[in-house]
């Protein structure tokens, strides 16, 4: 009888283990302010031409795949492509406002818009300045994955234009009098 209890409480453990909810744990608060920082650190790397604070949100084998432009896959690949897109003192200003994100335990969907407003090209040496390209808008699409500290990272990102960027306007041409024969 003595052996009996120890195995009718081990039964009921486990009975009791197969009952409690299947629910993924969902995101905590802490979460969520943590993948609000993703968004805005993200932002301001951008804006400051940081291209090792951007790959530092992703993590060592994401995938990028950019608005009309091949995919970009790791660490190496993040670094060059964003060496290139932001390497000029003329880089384009990224604006991301709020978005939507949703996930559970160690996954996380962030989904919203964004506006990249390219920098106005110099002035040529003569004549009127030209005008600042328009800013082109878009939405992105990311899947983030909780790291083994606690942070989220980056794995999948997915960027789209609302529109194709304009043409670039003609050269003008240049005007000029003609005086009367001589």
């Amino acid at each position: 009888m003595p052996r009996a209890l120890p195995l009718a409480a081990g039964a009921a453990a486990l009975l009791l283990a197969a009952c409690q909810s299947n629910t993924p744990q969902r995101l905590t608060a802490a979460d969520s302010t943590a993948l609000v920082s993703v968004r805005t650190d993200f932002a301001a790397a951008w804006n400051k031409g940081d291209v090792s604070a951007l790959v530092r949100l992703y993590t060592g084998d994401a995938t990028y795949l950019p608005a009309d432009h091949p995919s970009v896959v790791g660490t190496d690949a993040l670094r060059s492509y964003y060496d290139t897109v932001l390497g000029t003192p003329t880089r384009p200003k990224l604006d991301v406002p709020a978005g939507f994100f949703t996930g559970r335990q160690d996954m996380a969907m962030a989904s919203g818009a964004y506006t990249v407003t390219p920098a106005a090209p110099a002035a040529p040496a003569k004549g009127a300045a030209p005008a600042a390209p328009a800013p082109l808008t878009g939405k992105y699409l990311l899947v983030l994955m909780r790291q083994a500290d606690g942070s989220w990272k980056i794995r999948f990102d997915a960027s789209s234009l609302d529109a194709p960027p304009a043409p670039p306007a003609p050269a003008a041409k240049p005007t000029s009098r003609r005086r009367g024969r001589r």
